[in-house]
């Protein structure tokens, strides 16, 4: 037979697939619809039983009760009645067995915490009045320990095992159990410590080796812990947690092959057990074999349907192969049997921001802020989002935090660099972008990132130079060949900036900002046409890009379409609200299409935004000269003079606004303070000086155009999808001392499985 699950062949006469566990489905000749038919037919037999039960017994009251002479009718109703009667009562086993099986988990846990409890109090209690009563030994507090361990007392646990070791040479296993205190007290490198002393003495035992395994994995001490785990499965060869373990480690440090051989070791050692199985997983996953790491997880999940761990893995396993809505349903069980499983909440906002559902996607990542303490891939994937979502300053926060914990996390470093920029400390991101490129010289991004901050910051040389080393490593990177186009065109260096942006509108041909940028080159070079019809194109492929409406307004505007270039600065002002320079640009537009009321409206917006700005009280003055307002444009063009006095062209205009308002002797001075700043200027307005303003296009500091070409965002660290490793790496044995400490212990043990199952339930 072969295996539906992970395809592997089977002799046909195993129940279950071989390789992964699956149960094979039961052949529908072999009866299994006949079972399910005799199983009914059993319930209706049970039910007409009792139906018949009920009857007679109310026939037989009936007949005590009334006399002889008593209708049918009556004893008829009462048969009818006691039948049904009797139909209810047998029905009621069903619903009541399926409450208990449903409860079942509870009710165990509940008999067995208090069958272990008992059971501790009394040992705990007869351990201490024989130490009062003067039988003290450091067997029986050896004994009292465990007991007050088990309960739950660690501190005082602690406290007497070491109370036994100072007293005088203490039996080995206190000192074992002492060690395991420490370790789950957060002291791993204290207990290893005392797990090498105690080693000798106790060089027999499997569960010593274990916990040291144990201590030295939480160190990191990789090889140490293999060499512990391989100790305790030579001493006990068939119990699978050593060898799950030792898997592990050698994992941990590259040898794949051998851990798998160790997994699939252990199925001829025992039962397919679902930590193994999730483990496989996790190492094939490893290996970048997604499907065949599903097929574990499912595996594991068939024996054991409450594995956190391999449910979680699943998930992302679905998230990573692109079938988010799978791997919501998966995570949506894992949060339900476990409300408080951070990493499960984190990924399942990853999973709804990737639908779209930004509203959940928040609402799940605040969860797993609320129930992480500090874990580093919730707060690095809420970071993340949130920057995703625009959300700066949180994003920040979350970042730092993240950073504190990992300073030499690469992709922390980037989104941190990212978030900084963002918030306007563009010095302050450059310095992350720098070391993210130290730290690793190949890494993409980190070199991208570092371009853009120092072309944004205009430090172009180096900028030029990060993108030509990115371009040398990695030759197809679009983003690239815009950004040396823009960083070309910042230069002047127009015809070598049309030739980036023509590359890159090939490789990019649906970018609207590839196509921006090629128009305002296009407009730059003076080709008004093909500024047009690029910038057309970028409006179509992206409506909401400001600098195509930009470049294509200007490009309109000068070739005296003044309808489109109004409506595409309207456009403009409406995605850049605060910008003064598009609300003068509308105003522009507007005077040049004699729309005089509403190019002073324009031109009062940017004194909103920008109140003591030369340019745009000048602007505002000839508009108002322009429709007759003589004495506000005066007013507005002495607010000029008075910011820039050595400005001949406005001393001109102010001149024309005082002979046109009748003032001919404020006129006369202001002309003769043209000729003294500026004689040339002069002579090149005296046909002029009695007809028209000086209204050229930007008269007192003409904007640089070269500004408008448009980035690509920097770019942002993808999220982590941390897989789980099946390892309790708090699952320390202790070596209790007298077997009903240990039946204690294998039921509070069971009573903790059975709550387990009892979320799931």
């Amino acid at each position: 037979m072969v295996c539906r699950l992970c395809g592997a062949a089977s002799p046909a006469q195993h129940a279950s697939c071989m390789a992964c566990g699956t149960p094979f489905e039961p052949d529908s000749r072999a009866g299994g619809p006949g079972r399910h038919a005799g199983d009914r037919s059993a319930w209706y037999v049970w039910l007409a039983l009792c139906l018949i039960i009920g009857a007679t017994w109310g026939y037989f009251l009936a007949r005590g009760r009334s006399d002889p002479s008593s209708s049918i009718a009556s004893h008829a109703g009462a048969i009818i009645l006691g039948g049904i009667a009797g139909a209810l009562l047998g029905a009621l086993p069903g619903p009541l067995l399926r409450v208990l099986r449903r409860l079942r988990a509870s009710l165990l846990a509940a008999l067995c915490g208090w069958c272990a409890a008992r059971r501790l109090s009394l040992i705990r209690r007869s351990c201490e009045e024989a130490i009062e009563s003067g039988r003290d030994s450091p067997e029986l507090r050896l004994r009292l320990a465990g007991a007050l361990w088990l309960q739950g007392a660690r501190s005082q646990a602690e406290q007497l095992l070491t109370q036994i070791l100072d007293s005088s040479d203490g039996p080995a296993v206190a000192r074992q159990n002492l060690a395991v205190a420490q370790a789950m007290g957060g002291h791993g490198a204290r207990a290893a410590e005392e797990f090498e002393r105690v080693r000798s003495r106790l060089d027999n035992s499997a569960d010593l080796f274990w916990d040291l395994g144990l201590a030295r994995w939480r160190l990191g001490q990789f090889a140490a812990a293999a060499e512990a785990f391989r100790r305790a499965k030579e001493l006990d060869p068939t119990d699978v947690a050593p060898r799950n373990a030792l898997a592990l480690a050698l994992a941990r440090q590259g040898e794949l092959d051998q851990a798998i051989a160790e997994l699939e070791a252990a199925f001829s050692a025992g039962p397919r057990h679902p930590d193994v199985l999730c483990n496989l997983g996790v190492i094939h996953q490893s290996r970048g074999e997604l499907g065949a790491a599903s097929h574990y997880f499912t595996a594991a999940l068939r024996r054991r349907p409450a594995h956190a761990a391999a449910r979680y893995n699943r998930a992302l396993c679905s998230a990573l192969d692109g079938r988010h809505h799978a791997a919501l349903d998966d995570l949506g069980a894992l949060v339900h049997a476990d409300p408080n499983h951070a990493r499960g909440l984190a990924q399942q906002a990853i999973c709804r921001y990737r639908l779209g559902d930004a509203r959940q996607a928040r609402d799940a990542i605040n969860n797993a802020l609320r129930v992480s303490r500090g874990d580093f891939h919730v707060l690095y994937n809420t970071g993340t989002l949130l920057l995703g979502e625009a959300l700066i300053d949180r994003a920040l926060t979350q970042l730092e935090r993240t950073y504190e914990i990992q300073p030499g996390n690469i992709d922390v470093i980037i989104n941190l660099g990212v978030a900084v920029h963002l918030s306007g400390r563009l010095r302050q991101a450059l310095d992350h972008f720098r070391a993210a490129v130290r730290m690793s010289p190949r890494h993409a991004l980190a070199r991208y990132n570092c371009a853009v901050a120092y072309s944004m910051t205009d430090m172009l040389d180096q900028a030029e130079r990060q993108m030509e080393e990115l371009l040398a490593l990695y030759p197809d990177f679009p983003e690239a060949f815009n950004a040396i186009g823009v960083i070309r065109l910042q230069q002047n260096r127009l015809v070598e900036a049309a030739e980036q942006f023509r590359r890159t509108s090939d490789a990019m041909p649906r970018s609207a900002i590839v196509r921006s940028n090629l128009a305002l080159t296009y407009y730059l070079e003076g080709d008004l046409a093909a500024a047009a019809e690029q910038a057309r194109l970028a409006v179509a492929l992206d409506p909401q890009l400001p600098a195509a409406h930009d470049v294509a307004a200007h490009a309109a505007m000068e070739m005296g379409n003044m309808p489109l270039a109004i409506e595409h600065f309207l456009e403009l002002t409406q995605l850049e609200t605060s910008n003064p320079n598009a609300h003068s640009d509308l105003g522009l537009a507007y005077y040049k299409a004699d729309r005089l009321p509403e190019s002073i409206e324009s031109y009062k917006r940017v004194l909103i935004f920008s109140p003591k700005s030369p340019e745009g009280h000048n602007d505002l003055g000839l508009a108002y000269a322009k429709n007759e307002m003589l004495s506000e444009a005066a007013s507005h063009l002495n607010k000029v003079i008075d910011w820039r006095p050595d400005n001949p062209i406005v001393h001109s205009n102010l001149g024309l606004v005082y002979y046109f308002d009748g003032s001919t002797e404020e006129a006369v001075h202001e002309w003769r303070e043209v000729t003294r700043l500026s004689p040339a200027y002069a002579r090149s307005r005296e046909a002029t000086r009695f007809s028209a303003y000086d209204d050229q296009e930007m008269i007192m500091s003409p904007v640089d155009r070269r500004q408008r070409a448009s980035h690509f965002p920097l770019k942002v660290a993808a999220f982590h999808h941390s897989f789980q490793l099946a390892l309790d790496e708090n699952a320390y044995r202790l070596a209790l001392p007298w077997p009903d400490l240990t039946v204690a212990a294998r039921l509070s043990e069971r009573g903790r499985r059975a709550r387990t199952l009892s979320h799931v339930a």
